[in-house]
């Protein structure tokens, strides 16, 4: 009688845990739905600041910050397994329920960080005030503020109470700069108010290294404060103080201030002086009357005067 040769201990052992995989997948995604989810937890602006200033920030560079945040991407998709197949695009939104790993709350963030890294970098370009190069940054701002209240909407269900603060700073600081680039300065001042209070007040109940990254965030965002209460007093017909109307000549000054706010600042000093040189026919030299007959002759000593004045502030305050 013939009998079967046995079989290979090496092909069972494959063959039984092929078996075993095969039998804890379904298993897995059924107790999935009951598995109570983990708290998550992200040092937001932390993060942002720390890599702004690692890769290219720290000297206005908004093209290699924008390249880091698709090569940061891509690594994170690979890692948590949020990518969206290969050839043909498959879009898969993140989701509360699937959300189980704080890198995953990166992806929105760095989505946001991206478009606003083109965003400054067009603008950095468009020195000439093009329409379309302006549309485009528009554009890219609107997105980053679509993917910060992603982010805050997931970290609103996912995340501890510090990360949701964060997210919610991130996320009208984003809205803020939408606002202020179209001139809309009621949601700005809204949106950046509500940035300084949060930053504000978790400055006020953390630790020492974060409160100080705090308060630098809510410094950073008060000449946007100071410059839309600004219009709105201005559109509104209010007399404007002298030391609010003098902030448009500290543009160099701004050391906290955004690129946004200071093109904007850049265009409220130049329509100053155009009035200025407006009123101004002629100067007195030596006792004598000097007429400023063409528009580029009162430009330029309206420029000299504004000079002298911030020479004088610096003697005065001994820097």
């Amino acid at each position: 009688e013939l009998r079967k040769p046995p079989r290979s201990r090496t092909r069972i052992r494959v063959r039984a845990m092929a078996e075993d995989q095969e039998e804890d997948a379904p298993m897995q995604d059924a107790q999935d739905p009951e598995e109570e989810l983990p708290e998550l937890s992200l040092d937001i602006i932390d993060l942002i600041k720390t890599a702004q200033a690692q890769h290219g920030l720290r000297h206005g560079d908004y093209g290699r910050y924008r390249s880091y945040c698709s090569r940061r991407l891509h690594r994170l998709r690979r890692v948590t397994g949020c990518t969206h197949g290969k050839g043909r695009y498959v879009k898969r939104p993140l989701e509360p329920e699937s959300v189980r790993d704080a890198r995953q709350l990166m992806l929105p963030l760095f989505c946001a960080e991206r478009a606003w890294a083109f965003a400054m970098q067009l603008k950095r370009e468009n020195t000439q005030q093009e329409a379309r190069p302006h549309y485009h940054l528009l554009a890219r701002l609107a997105k980053a503020a679509e993917w910060s209240a992603k982010l805050a909407a997931l970290c609103a269900e996912r995340a501890d109470q510090r990360t949701d603060l964060e997210a919610k700073a991130y996320s009208a600081f984003m809205h803020g700069n939408v606002a202020l680039e179209r001139e809309n300065w009621a949601p700005a001042l809204a949106s950046f108010k509500s940035t300084a209070t949060i930053c504000t007040e978790l400055a006020r109940v953390t630790m020492a290294e974060q409160a100080a990254l705090y308060k630098q965030v809510a410094a950073e965002v008060e000449p946007s404060i100071r410059f839309c209460s600004y219009n709105l007093r201005r559109l509104g017909g209010e007399e404007v103080s002298d030391e609010t109307d003098a902030m448009g000549d500290d543009v160099d000054g701004l050391a906290g201030a955004s690129d946004i706010l200071r093109s904007k600042l850049e265009q409220v000093l130049a329509e100053t002086r155009a009035k200025q040189a407006e009123s101004l026919t002629e100067v007195v030299v030596l006792g004598e009357r000097i007429p400023l007959r063409t528009d580029k002759t009162r430009l330029g000593y309206s420029a000299v005067q504004q000079a002298l004045l911030e020479v004088q502030r610096c003697e005065e305050g001994g820097g």
